[in-house]
């Protein structure tokens, strides 16, 4: 009769370690990212690229030698960037890490947070650097176009781009824009 309860114990822990086994496989697959995810983050960035391509050749003109470079720049421009964020991260990462200790030490937690400001800084200025190239990039008529789209970009409500060549400039900060003037060329009346 011990045999018997010997091996029912045996055969029972076998079973629970089957069904284990099979719970962490089943979880190791379905945590998986899948193919298609991988093939919908591709399709997105070529659609982003095409509709950045298509905004500097229709709405500033680009031919395929700046629209080239540009592309050149954006692409090194964001790999800068993501390296200066995932720095500041790191940075956020110790920080918070301080601030769960016993007895978080304050000067350690404002040199982190001086740090990571620094960063934010070089972010600031390597953005203001790769639109100065991107104003470089631009012949004279273009850098027109390039203002007048800008202004657009950090207008609270912009209207949909249309025509930005008979767009008045936006009026300078603090002013209130002059009412619609009723004409057909009004993007107001637009719809």
């Amino acid at each position: 009769m011990d045999i018997f309860k010997q091996k029912r114990y045996l055969i029972i822990f076998i079973v629970v370690l089957t069904l284990l086994n099979l719970g962490t496989l089943l979880l190791l697959w379905m945590g998986r990212p899948s193919h298609n995810q991988g093939i919908r983050e591709s399709n997105r960035k070529i659609k982003e690229e095409a509709r950045l391509e298509h905004l500097l050749n229709a709405e500033l003109g680009f031919d395929e030698t700046q629209t080239g470079r540009y592309l050149e720049m954006r692409q090194e421009h964001r790999r800068q960037t993501h390296r200066l964020n995932e720095e500041i991260r790191q940075i956020k990462k110790q920080m918070f890490d301080e601030v769960l200790q016993e007895k978080p030490r304050q000067k350690l937690s404002d040199s982190l947070l001086t740090l990571a400001q620094e960063k934010q800084a070089q972010i600031e200025q390597l953005t203001f650097q790769h639109f100065l190239d991107l104003k470089k990039l631009c012949k004279p008529e273009q850098q027109k176009k390039l203002k007048l789209l800008m202004h657009e970009v950090f207008r609270k409500n912009p209207p949909p781009p249309n025509n930005i060549e008979n767009r008045p400039p936006p009026p300078p900060a603090g002013e209130e824009p002059p009412p619609p003037r009723g004409d057909a060329n009004s993007p107001s009346l637009k719809f």
